[in-house]
């Protein structure tokens, strides 16, 4: 074996091009290859940062027709004290603070949580203590990053003092650099004890916004899914007005972390080894060449006793070289790969953090290499070893048997379909991405400005602050809402109409909920279709009135006028036009719009400020924050946006799965035209003395040319009927990522097609001009 290497090391450098252009070709695809398999290690093999992670659940009731929900927090209780299955259940809830008390306020993602959260978790602080069952309300455990950046002198923060919205708070702890619970966009980096108010104890409508929980040991999913199933069942028979048609749902926490992404990751995983597929057959075709090169060498090492299988190892540790090479290269292609990709989508990536190239990503790089170095070794090797010996002591000229070019021309032949394939899923992800850009919002999008300010401020302020703004100039029009549109809140409520019978709480209509300053739908340009819009008369002293949405009057008021009729919520008194709120995939739902002035206690989360400009809203950033400033010093903004970048980010896990599968459908193309222009320019070599005697009997350029094209438009329309089985089959995967496309779409696997034929053409016409040229004197003396 050792002889094998040193022999096969000196070949290689011997022909540095062929090695050169093979260890590229390979650290493409295995680089690729590497890049996605540490995003999918990080974030779907390794295991949560946790103490037993597998017995991490989160914990949801079910109602219809909303599907999953919170748990009402009595529902809760009676959970904690009926089940035997759980050693903890802990509530908690995401937001937001204002830190005070520095140079510039700044907003803080935060989770209150009930005090057994770290010790459920089984994570240990790195200074300080965790919450313990005696703590007041006013202690916060911070974490390792706000402890760096804002307490960067002081050796230990422990006992520090912050100030969170007004109200003082004292640092008990700090956790390790990489702790995250829960996991979403915004990291979290203070934790802060949460009890409920008292009058939760016994009222079924407060909910929990997450619960999570941890298994006893040795108690599956599925026993204390059904212990937590008749407790639900015993609740609904107990409180029938408020918990009939509840159910529970525990889901791993694991699943709750990766689930939304798992399927786009094994997705991606797959594409990127299609594309090493492509890089394997493109060096196969090489060493193919290569080995039709060294007919008389391999003949000599038979005549002088090498067996078949000795020369099968000989080519396959050339290969797995080969192989090992282009993966030193792709460790560091890898590397930039990856970070390029965090860079830019790190915040569509859950555990982003979490994502290196590790031991484990290692060793999936070094047996790749070597599965992929058998691989694409083991055809040339065997075509090699068993060339006919006398034959290869006689051949001069290392002409191609007809076998071996059948198995370079179904090399070919395979990479067309792989990067078919591909093409076809970029394509399709590409119309899908196109239909939603062109999806009308229902909303004025142009010269829109949009940003938070924080909660605290009286429903009146907000109005203030309205009008305020409005004054700036260059200013359209302003107003305030709970939710921007396309943010997916599923903020979502019931609601009863006056005269007609009441449902029970399962099958009441349901629709979306929004909470508006009156300004609203002008700096929207959302249209008034029915009645009037909401006004400054309409205040906590007034009757309550609500607006709907052109879907809800649709569906609950098909023959009828809305206007003037009672429901629980208000009267309603106009119609508006519909909004994508959820996302611009999904139809516009049901919709409530109650004014603000009415339900004071929703501004408590803060607001989000929307302006119409008539200039680049960039240009009233400073002025908007002037003028809130103005009215209320102790303002903090963030989340500062234009629309047209509200409705960007919306599209931005589909724009990202699109680069990926684009970029990787593009390196397969790429491979794919090097191949077909290496086999058809390597047939034209093996037949310089054919063409020379064609055109010595009379054939014209123009016939030479055709006969090479005719195979090279062969061998892709070949390619492409596979491309298009495997195609049909495969696309069902993205089925779930399309819009308004079916996986089948004609004019894609269309446009691909002809795509692919036009590569083919201009691969193969190089080759095909240089045969047309072939003098015929010279091509007769060729042999």
């Amino acid at each position: 074996m050792l002889n094998d290497i040193r022999y096969a090391m000196r070949g290689l450098r011997r022909n540095p091009g062929f090695t050169a252009i093979a260890v590229a070709t390979l650290a493409l695809g295995i680089g690729a290859n590497t890049a996605i398999f540490s995003i999918v290690n990080g974030v779907l093999l390794r295991p949560l940062p946790f103490a037993d992670p597998g017995r991490l659940v989160q914990l949801n009731e079910t109602v219809a027709p909303f599907g999953i929900g919170a748990v009402a927090y009595p529902d809760l209780d009676d959970f904690r004290r009926q089940s035997t299955s759980f050693e903890a259940m802990i509530a908690y809830v995401p937001g937001s603070r204002n830190l005070q008390d520095i140079a510039e306020p700044e907003r803080i993602a935060t989770v209150a949580a009930e005090r057994g959260l770290f010790r459920m978790l089984g994570i240990e602080p790195v200074a300080g203590r965790t919450f313990r069952d005696d703590d007041p309300s006013n202690v916060v455990v911070i974490g390792a990053g706000f402890a760096k950046r804002h307490f960067a002198g002081d050796p230990s923060p422990v006992g520090s003092k912050i100030t969170l919205d007004g109200e003082g708070f004292t640092v008990i702890g700090v956790m390790p650099d990489r702790f995250q619970f829960p996991y979403r966009a915004s990291h979290t980096e203070l934790w802060i004890p949460w009890e409920p108010a008292p009058q939760w104890a016994h009222n079924r409508s407060y909910h929990a916004d997450f619960v999570a929980a941890r298994l006893k040991p040795g108690v599956g999913i599925d026993a204390a899914r059904n212990e937590l199933g008749v407790i639900a069942k015993r609740l609904e028979a107990q409180y029938p007005d408020t918990n009939r048609g509840r159910g529970v749902r525990i889901t791993p926490l694991s699943d709750v972390v990766v689930g939304p992404v798992r399927n786009s990751l094994l997705v991606l995983l797959g594409a990127v080894g299609l594309v090493l597929l492509v890089s394997c057959a493109n060096v196969a075709n090489l060493l193919l060449a290569r080995a039709t090169a060294r007919t008389r060498e391999v003949a000599i090492r038979a005549a002088l006793g090498a067996g078949r299988l000795r020369l099968i190892r000989q080519f396959l540790t050339e290969s797995v070289l080969l192989a090992l090479g282009a993966g030193l290269l792709a460790i560091a292609m890898a590397t930039w790969g990856t970070d390029l990709l965090l860079q830019f989508a790190a915040n569509q990536i859950p555990r982003s953090w979490e994502i290196g190239l590790d031991w484990h990503v290692l060793e999936f790089l070094l047996g790749i290499c070597v599965i992929t170095g058998i691989g694409f070794g083991l055809a040339p090797a065997i075509s090699a070893a068993r060339a006919d010996l006398q034959t290869g002591l006689k051949e001069t000229s290392g002409r191609a048997s007809a076998g071996r070019g059948r198995l370079r021309d179904g090399l070919v032949v395979a990479e067309v379909s792989l990067a078919f394939v591909l093409l076809v899923g970029a394509g399709l992800l590409l119309r899908t991405f196109l239909h939603l850009q062109a999806t009308p919002t229902g909303m004025v999008t142009e010269n829109v400005l949009t940003l938070h300010v924080s909660g605290g401020a009286a429903a009146s302020r907000y109005r203030e602050l309205e009008e305020r703004v409005t004054q700036i100039p260059g200013v359209r029009a302003a107003g305030f809402t709970q939710f921007l549109p396309l943010q997916d809140w599923n903020w979502t409520g019931h609601f009863t109409i006056d005269g007609r019978p009441r449902e029970n709480p399962a099958r009441q209509p349901v629709a979306e909920l929004r909470f508006v300053t009156p300004g609203y739908f002008h700096a929207l340009g959302i249209p008034l279709l029915k009645g009037r819009g909401l006004t400054d008369d309409d205040t906590s002293d007034t009757p309550p009135v609500i607006l709907i949405n052109e879907a809800l009057a649709r569906q609950y008021f098909p023959n009828e006028n809305p206007i003037g009729r009672h429901t629980d919520r208000g009267t309603i008194v106009g119609v508006v036009g519909d909004v994508h709120q959820a996302s611009l995939d999904r139809a516009p739902a049901p919709e409530i719009y109650h004014p603000v002035a009415q339900n004071a206690a929703q501004t408590d989360s803060g607001m989000s400020l929307v302006v119409s400009a008539k200039l680049p809203p960039e240009k009233l950033v400073s002025a908007v924050r002037a003028a809130i400033h103005e009215v209320d010093p102790r303002q903090v903004m963030f989340n500062v946006k234009t629309m047209q970048r509200v409705i960007a980010d919306s599209l931005s896990d589909l724009n990202l799965y699109l680069w990926l599968m684009g970029l990787f459908a593009g390196l397969a193309l790429l491979l794919a035209t090097a191949g077909i222009y290496g086999v058809v320019s390597y047939a034209v070599s093996r037949r310089t003395h054919e063409i020379g005697i064609r055109m010595a009997l009379g054939a014209e350029r123009w016939d030479v040319l055709g006969m090479v094209l005719r195979r090279t438009l062969v061998l892709a329309g070949v390619g492409v009927v596979f491309g298009t089985a495997g195609a049909l089959a495969v696309t069902r995967v993205l089925a779930k990522f399309l819009f308004d496309v079916k996986p089948t779409d004609p004019a894609t696997f269309a446009a691909v097609a002809a795509l692919l034929g036009c590569v083919a053409v201009l691969a193969g016409l190089i080759p095909a001009r240089r045969a047309s040229g072939v003098d015929p004197v010279e091509a007769l003396r060729y042999e």
